[in-house]
């Protein structure tokens, strides 16, 4: 969990933040592609041997490991046409999925499953809208006190 300071304070731009999230994510979808090309480039020029089980059990782990690759580029495109949505999502006076809260422990995004990143020298927790953190925090509006994991946290903004 984070501790407040009066850093925190300082405000953040959401449009920024989101772009620059939109960013990250675009970059893991560019690795993750790289990743996959590799990864099919080498089953490809894998040939017919007459190893027998050793090379079905090498073209086989080849396969699971492309299949990997695959569903984490599938994972990364998911997350992009997230944030295409998050980035259309209007403030609110209420906490709700695309809320950026700050509260007297810090940082937290409602929408993104990240965990914790750094934007602009602030930590700032990624959570999705079905995070326990977020479902406490859904539909509270600023002044509202809540408890998470124990700990008092009162909301400051939301944007």
């Amino acid at each position: 969990m984070f501790f407040y300071s009066s850093e925190m304070e300082k405000d953040i731009n959401k449009a920024d933040f989101l772009d620059a999230m939109h960013e990250r994510v675009r970059c893991s979808i560019s690795e993750a592609s790289i990743i996959l090309q590799g990864i099919q480039e080498s089953i490809d020029s894998e040939t017919q041997s007459t190893a027998g089980d050793k090379h079905d059990t090498s073209r086989e782990l080849m396969q699971q490991e492309r299949n990997k690759a695959a569903q984490n580029l599938q994972n990364q495109i998911s997350m992009d046409s997230l944030v295409l949505k998050l980035k259309r999502i209007t403030v609110s006076c209420e906490v709700r999925f695309g809320s950026l809260v700050l509260t007297n422990v810090g940082w937290f995004f409602i929408g993104l499953p990240l965990g914790r990143i750094q934007f602009e020298d602030k930590d700032i927790l990624c959570v999705s809208g079905n995070a326990p953190a977020a479902k406490i925090l859904e539909s509270e509006r600023v002044g509202a006190s809540i408890k998470i994991n124990g700990k008092n946290i009162k909301i400051l903004s939301i944007k």
